[in-house]
């Protein structure tokens, strides 16, 4: 199991634009669950402690695409959503807008809601939806998504996705403490059987 150093320049530009979810990456995997609970801690790297023990105990779920993706995401136009009601500087009222559509309009007021926390799925949401707004226009940052899912998830090629995350998170890692507060806490592992590669994708983080 090899980890991928230079990932994709998609990546580096959402942390530059303020996306906050953190991503590793290997090559030469099987998806076991040895390499994996290996392999999340390299994501991990705001963390003082890692308990792996604890994390193989709560266990994962097996989840599909669309679970994955979740509310912040129409999964048939494959579009982001901005999830909630929202006024522009004309006027018009919009209701869970994707993000194309926004290009067109500047927000002036609306109010959105949060998933659960540790429930599972929601990568959209940790994706699109930080604390602090992402800095680039959000067909930008539509682009910026389908550049890294198309790394992520391979079209046309079969994927294993686990969910790792629960509300018990905090016992596992200091990592997932901020998150703990509103925003959320994510972990998924993604497998590609017929390239060998796994990614990890954690998330927590607060105002």
């Amino acid at each position: 199991m090899r980890h991928v150093e230079e990932l994709p320049a998609a990546f580096n530009r959402y942390r530059k634009i303020g996306g906050v979810l953190d991503f590793a990456v290997f090559e030469g995997t099987k998806g076991t669950d040895e390499e994996v609970l290996k392999a999340i801690p390299h994501a991990l790297q705001r963390s003082k402690h890692f308990n792996q023990n604890k994390l193989r105990s709560l266990g994962y779920r097996r989840i599909k695409e669309r679970k994955f993706f979740g509310e912040w995401y129409d999964f048939d136009s494959r579009q982001l959503l901005k999830r909630g009601s929202w006024r522009t500087a004309g006027g018009t009222e919009l209701q869970d807008p994707t993000l194309k559509v926004l290009d067109q309009y500047k927000i002036v007021s609306g109010a959105a809601p949060c998933p659960e926390i540790g429930l599972g799925g929601q990568f959209a949401y940790a994706f699109s939806s930080p604390p602090y707004n992402l800095h680039d226009r959000p067909g930008k940052v539509q682009e910026l998504f389908d550049a890294i899912t198309d790394f992520i998830l391979p079209p046309s090629l079969q994927s294993d996705i686990r969910d790792w995350s629960s509300p018990q998170m905090l016992e596992v890692s200091d990592y997932f403490a901020a998150g703990m507060g509103w925003w959320g806490v994510f972990l998924f592992s993604i497998h590609i059987p017929a390239i060998e590669r796994l990614t990890i994708i954690a998330g927590s983080t607060t105002d």
